[in-house]
């Protein structure tokens, strides 16, 4: 089985690494190189792939940024000339954190990490059911019936399709990790919507079915262009 790379950097050399070390791996293809963050959800979006190589300082969208709004789940391993991300990465799930310049020794390490964890996975299901504490008991909520959730303070808001909204203890954070990427998108730092809710979309604000009108912060706004 051939597994396939998506290398996201906006450096050149950095592409330039990565593709000989890749060569030198029977399992490994390229499936593509991209240099933005905005790049890399077009082409997610069009192509499977199944190893995410990625910078962490980039323009647009930066590595960490990007990882909040990826598609779908995929094994990402970063790249980056800086070591104090660590914690980050670690709180985002990433198989491992190459510093630059990344040797052969260290990238095959981290390519058998990677190829032992796809080959433990299962596919997720498209809208997970999730269980959040709601007034006191603990409540399934189905992640199809979500429109959008707002955070507000120390809570967060959750509007549904058919049902009056939930206040919940939680951070929009936590949240988004429950949620499956490639159906729900953080349009704001207060707010995540679901794709399929969005009817319009103008340069500051998105309209949803429900008639709500929603700000677009301005770093997100590459994500629905």
């Amino acid at each position: 089985m051939k597994y396939k790379c998506l290398i996201v950097d906006d450096e050149a050399p950095a592409h330039k690494v990565l593709h000989s070390h890749i060569s030198k791996i029977e399992q490994l293809e390229i499936a593509g190189d991209v240099y933005d963050g905005k790049e890399a959800i077009d082409f997610m979006i069009k192509t499977k792939v199944d190893i995410l190589f990625l910078d962490i300082e980039m323009p647009k969208l930066s590595g960490l940024e990007l990882m909040q709004c990826l598609p779908y789940h995929t094994p990402i391993i970063l790249t980056t000339a800086y070591s104090n991300f660590g914690f980050e990465a670690y709180q985002n799930d990433v198989v491992d954190y190459l510093l630059k310049p990344i040797s052969f020794p260290r990238f095959l390490k981290s390519i058998n990490k990677v190829i032992k964890i796809i080959g433990t996975e299962k596919e997720p299901v498209k809208f997970p059911d999730i269980e959040l504490k709601y007034e006191g008991i603990l409540k399934v909520i189905n992640t199809k019936n979500i429109l959008f959730i707002e955070a507000v303070g120390n809570y967060i808001k959750i509007h549904l399709e058919n049902e009056k909204p939930m206040l919940v203890t939680q951070t929009l954070k936590y949240i988004g990790s429950l949620l499956p990427p490639h159906y729900f998108t953080r349009i704001h730092k207060s707010y995540i919507v679901k794709r399929e809710a969005i009817m319009d979309i103008k340069k500051t604000e998105i309209t949803l079915t429900n008639k709500a009108i929603l700000p677009i912060g301005r770093k997100y706004s590459v994500l629905l262009e």
